[in-house]
């Protein structure tokens, strides 16, 4: 009789061990699907720096011609621009330091 009882409760282990690597696995596709990769936040944040380039440029542009004077304005946007081209090119900094780290080791 207990060879049964172990062979079920065996048998009903396993089901959940099964049941909860399905779960498991539902869960984990679940947040692949959510997650973006390295390449979606540098480009976006390259779409942003443009933009902020671009804002910065036509705010310039308009307070020289005259068609914009709001100095306060256009100098926010300056700086901003100017902060976000500093953060850009040290991600670059960094991603050319880890480059080299990586290109540098002996396997």
């Amino acid at each position: 009789m207990d060879a049964i009882n172990n062979f079920s409760g065996l048998k009903s282990y396993v089901s959940n061990l099964q049941n909860t690597q399905k779960i498991g696995d539902l869960a984990l596709n679940k947040t692949n699907t959510t997650q973006k990769s390295f390449s979606t936040y540098l480009n976006n944040a390259v779409a942003n720096l443009n933009q902020n380039m671009t804002v910065m440029d036509n705010g310039t542009t308009g307070l020289v011609t005259g068609t914009n004077n709001d100095l306060g304005k256009v100098m926010i946007n300056m700086t901003e621009a100017q902060l976000t081209l500093q953060t850009a090119v040290q991600v670059r900094n960094k991603v050319l330091d880890a480059y080299n780290d990586i290109k540098n080791m002996q396997f």
